[in-house]
C-alpha cells in the first residue's frame, strides 16, 4: 500500500465525484474519478496500483453489481465500497454477497462523506489485516518447512549415531565372546563371558530406546522378559528353570540400564551358586504399587549369607550395589528355609500415565517359565507316554508361547491357536482335547462365543476363559456351565493349573474326577 492511499471513485455524477475528490485529497488520499463501470474495470486491469474502490450502483453502461462481479474475478482485487442511492436493503445485501467490503447510502446530506470515509478506512484496514495475516502464514509455513528439514536432519543424525553405538556395543560383545571361547583357563573364560552378558544387557536397552517411537520410557515387563529369556538360553545347566513374572511397569529410560544390569548380575549369580548339586528354579519378579517398584530374584537353592554377600569382592556384587545406589533404591537379602530372595525396591513415577487414560494396549502381565519344559514333554512322548491334548487359544504370540511352555512342563500336549479360525481348524483335526483355554479378546471373534461353539459340540468339555475384563461381559450361557471357569489374567501358572484341576484335568494323562459327580471331563 502506498503512503497516500489511492482511491478509485466510479460514479456517473460528476458533481458528487468532484466533491468526493476534494474531501478525500484534503485527508491524504490520491483520488481518480471515472464515470463508468467498464472504464473502472479497464483501469484496474492496467496494473497501476489502486488501494480501494468506491463504486456507484446506477451507471449508464452497466449496474454496479455487474461491475463488482468483474472486479471480484480479477487477481488480487482491491476492496470495494458500494455506493447506492437505493434505500432498499436488498441492494446492499446483494452487494455484500457479491464481495463488497461495505456499502454507503448516497444522498446530498453532509453525513454521506463522513460515512463514506469511515467505510473506506474500514476497507483499507481490512485489506491491511488480510495482508499481514497472509504474510504471517507465509512466515509460519517457511518456519515449519525449516523446522521439518532440521528435524529430519536431526533424526537422520541421531539414527546414524544410534547405529554406530549399537554396532560398537555388538562389536565389543562379540570380541568378549570370542576371547572367552579362546581361553584355556575356565575362570578367565567365565569372566569374559560374564562381561559379554553385561554388555549385551546394555545393548538390549539401547536397541529398545532408539527403535521405540517414544524414548521417554521403557516397558519394564517387555524389556526384562527378553533379557531373562536371553539369560535362560545362554545358561547351560541341565533342566534348570528360569522364570519371569512382571506386571505392566513403565519406567523412565534413566532406570532401564541400571535395572537390566541388576537383573543380569543377580541371575548370573544364582545360576552359578544357588544349586551346587542338581538343578532348580530361579524366579524373577517385578511389581509396581503406585510409585514403588519391587524387583525380586529368588531361588530354592542353598541360600545366601547377607554379610558374606555384601563383603564379597566379586565384580557382580559391586555392580549390583552401585546400580541400586544409582536408582536411589534399597536392597534386602533374605535367606529362607529353602533358598534365597534378593529384593530391590525403588521409587519411580509412571512416565506416561496418560496412556492408561486412552486405553494403552501394553501387555498387562508376561510370564516366562519355560527352560526345558517343552523338551521334557517331548521326552515323555518319545518314551511312549501320550500326554493329554489341550487347546490353547490366545492371540498374543509371546503370551501363547509362555503359557504353552508352562502347560507342557506340567505334562500336557498343547495345540496353539491365535484366532477363532485357527481354533476351529485345530478342532477339526483333533476334537479329543481334554480341555480348552481361550482368551476373551480374539482378533476375529469373542472368546466366550467361540467357547460356546465348543460347548455345543462337547457339552462336558472343560473350558477356561481367560480375561482381563470384568466377568459380567462374558456370555451368561458360558458362565452358567459347571464345566466352565473364568480365569483372570495374568496366566499365573499355579492358578491356571489349579483351575484345570478344579475342572478335573491334570497333566498326568488321567483326568481327575469332578467334585460330587465322578463324571469325566467330557463325553466322547
Amino acid at each position: 500500500m502506498s503512503i497516500r492511499p489511492r482511491l478509485l471513485y466510479i460514479d456517473d455524477d460528476p458533481g458528487l465525484g468532484r466533491l468526493v475528490q476534494k474531501e478525500f485529497e484534503r485527508n491524504g488520499f490520491t483520488v481518480e474519478l471515472l464515470s463508468s463501470g467498464t472504464a473502472g474495470v479497464e483501469r484496474l486491469r492496467s496494473g497501476a496500483e489502486v488501494d480501494v474502490v468506491a463504486l456507484d450502483h446506477h451507471m449508464p453502461d452497466q449496474l454496479g453489481l455487474d461491475t463488482l462481479a468483474v472486479i471480484a474475478s480479477l487477481p488480487n482485487p482491491p476492496p470495494v465500497v458500494y455506493v447506492t442511492g437505493e434505500s432498499e436493503g436488498r441492494v446492499a445485501v446483494a452487494a455484500l454477497k457479491a464481495g463488497a467490503a461495505d456499502y454507503v447510502i448516497k444522498d446530498a446530506s453532509p453525513e454521506f462523506l463522513t460515512l463514506l470515509r469511515a467505510a473506506i478506512d474500514g476497507a483499507l484496514e481490512g485489506r491491511r489485516q488480510k495482508f499481514l495475516r497472509a504474510q504471517a502464514e507465509a512466515e509460519m509455513r517457511a518456519a515449519r518447512d525449516r523446522f521439518e528439514a532440521l528435524a529430519n536432519e536431526r533424526a537422520m543424525l541421531i539414527n546414524e549415531v544410534n547405529h554406530r553405538v549399537s554396532n560398537s556395543l555388538q562389536l565389543i560383545a562379540s570380541l568378549l565372546q570370542v576371547q572367552s571361547a579362546a581361553q584355556s583357563d575356565m575362570k578367565s573364560a567365565q569372566t569374559l563371558l560374564d562381561a559379554y552378558k553385561r554388555v549385551a544387557a546394555v545393548a538390549r536397552v539401547h536397541k529398545r530406546l532408539y527403535s521405540s517411537v517414544n524414548v521417554r520410557f521403557v516397558d519394564l515387563a517387555d524389556y526384562l522378559c527378553g533379557l531373562v529369556e536371553d539369560l535362560r538360553q545362554s545358561a547351560d545347566q541341565g533342566g534348570r528353570s528360569l522364570q519371569f513374572l512382571a506386571s505392566q511397569t513403565r519406567i523412565g529410560t534413566d532406570f532401564a540400564i541400571p535395572i537390566g544390569l541388576i537383573v543380569t548380575e543377580l541371575v548370573i549369580n544364582a545360576l552359578k551358586y544357588a544349586y551346587p548339586i542338581g538343578d532348580g528354579p530361579i524366579r524373577v519378579k517385578v511389581e509396581r504399587n503406585g510409585d514403588l517398584i519391587t524387583l525380586q530374584v529368588e531361588d530354592d537353592g542353598i541360600g545366601i549369607d547377607e554379610t558374606d554377600w555384601r563383603k564379597s569382592r566379586g565384580i557382580g556384587n559391586k555392580i549390583v550395589l552401585a546400580m541400586v545406589e544409582k536408582i536411589g533404591g534399597a536392597i534386602n537379602i533374605e535367606t529362607r528355609p529353602s533358598g534365597a530372595c534378593i529384593t530391590v525396591t525403588f521409587t519411580a513415577a509412571d512416565p506416561a500415565p496418560e496412556l492408561d487414560i486412552v486405553g494403552d494396549s501394553l501387555t498387562s502381565v508376561l510370564v516366562i517359565a519355560d527352560s526345558l519344559g517343552r523338551a521334557d514333554a517331548a521326552n515323555e512322548e518319545a518314551d511312549g507316554v501320550d500326554p493329554p491334548a489341550l487347546l490353547l487359544v490366545e492371540d498374543d504370540p509371546l503370551m501363547r508361547m509362555v503359557v504353552a511352555g508352562n502347560l507342557e512342563a506340567a505334562g500336557f500336549r498343547v495345540e496353539e491357536a491365535g484366532s477363532g479360525a485357527e481354533a476351529r481348524a485345530a478342532w477339526q483335526k483333533n476334537d479329543r482335547f481334554v480341555a480348552v483355554i481361550c482368551d476373551l479378546g480374539l482378533p476375529d471373534c469373542r472368546g466366550d462365543l467361540l467357547a460356546s461353539e465348543f460347548r455345543a459340540l462337547a457339552p462336558q468339555l472343560p473350558i477356561v476363559l481367560a480375561t482381563g475384563y470384568d466377568e459380567k461381559v462374558v456370555a451368561a450361557g458360558f458362565v452358567g456351565s459347571r464345566f466352565s471357569r473364568i480365569l483372570a489374567k495374568p496366566y499365573d501358572d499355579t492358578a491356571l493349573l489349579g483351575t484345570l484341576e478344579a475342572l478335573g484335568v491334570s497333566g498326568s494323562g488321567m483326568p481327575l474326577p469332578l467334585p460330587k459327580t465322578g463324571v469325566g471331563p467330557r463325553a466322547v
